[in-house]
């Protein structure tokens, strides 16, 4: 009795990237493993020209050529690491070193009781100091230094002052405020405007079927959905993947395992 092969097939495996090093010269750098991606999926579309025949009553297609074909995807990660944020921004991903700085000043006008203004924002920090100590908060001028958690509240981390209501620092004060900032360091994703070009590899760690891993020399990824900042389920960085011809190289490769 003949039965056939079922290579019934469970599919789970890592994604990992290589960010090309010139758009131009598409180099590959280093493949970065995108951590933990629930959803990877592909898509191959086609447009054909079809040619019918026209010397009988009825219309019977007699060709078809291929004109076209399409291959995308989707990626869903949720491993929100710098770096894969920065993909979803198609931008970058730095860490930013601060040495430490003392005898800063910023003066705030016209406050409001109730709000919050931020320390540090300038053209080099534009949103603003982290990691601020020594602060001192008085009347714009000098004069008799406003009492912390009576007058206003401050979050040291994030280089924030808020005015409390009911206390002693008047709707429409002139402030200053004196701080000094610490060494410290922290990541930072800046958004941008180039496209995302790499190499795309799948490579297969599913339970059940065949391991089949898949190489893509030339892909561009771009934003794809919403990224939810908020929400009662994980966080997702949703990415789509368009799959590009490079050179004589064909789009896809897909290697079965070695035996």
């Amino acid at each position: 009795c003949y039965r056939m092969a079922r290579n019934l097939t469970l599919g789970k495996g890592e994604l990992h990237f290589a960010k090309f090093t010139d758009n131009l010269t598409r180099i590959p750098g280093g493949l970065r493993f995108l951590g933990n991606c629930p959803e990877f999926n592909m898509t191959v579309e086609t447009e054909s020209l079809d040619h019918y025949s026209s010397t009988g009553g009825i219309r019977v297609k007699d060709d078809s050529v291929t004109l076209e074909i399409n291959t995308t995807g989707t990626i869903s990660c949720d491993d929100a690491d710098p770096k894969n944020v920065a993909l979803f921004f198609l931008g970058s991903e730095a860490t930013v070193t601060e040495a430490g700085t003392t005898g800063l000043t910023d003066t705030f006008e016209g406050v409001e009781q109730g709000l919050g203004y931020q320390l540090g924002e300038s053209a080099t920090r534009p949103s603003g100091a982290r990691k601020v100590t020594s602060v001192v908060v008085e009347p714009m001028g000098g004069g008799t230094a406003f009492v912390l958690d009576t007058d206003y509240t401050l979050d040291a981390d994030l280089g924030l002052v808020t005015i409390i209501e009911g206390g002693g620092i008047a709707d429409a004060a002139d402030i200053d405020v004196n701080y000094d900032i610490a060494a410290s360091s922290r990541n930072q994703v800046i958004t941008g405007t180039s496209q995302i070009e790499g190499a795309l590899r799948f490579i297969s760690y599913n339970p059940k079927g065949p391991r089949v891993d898949y190489f893509f020399p030339w892909v561009k990824l771009s934003p794809n959905g919403d990224f939810n900042l908020i929400t009662e389920e994980w966080l997702t960085i949703p990415l789509s993947v368009e799959a590009l011809q490079k050179g004589d190289l064909a789009v896809l490769y897909a290697d079965g395992r070695p035996v």
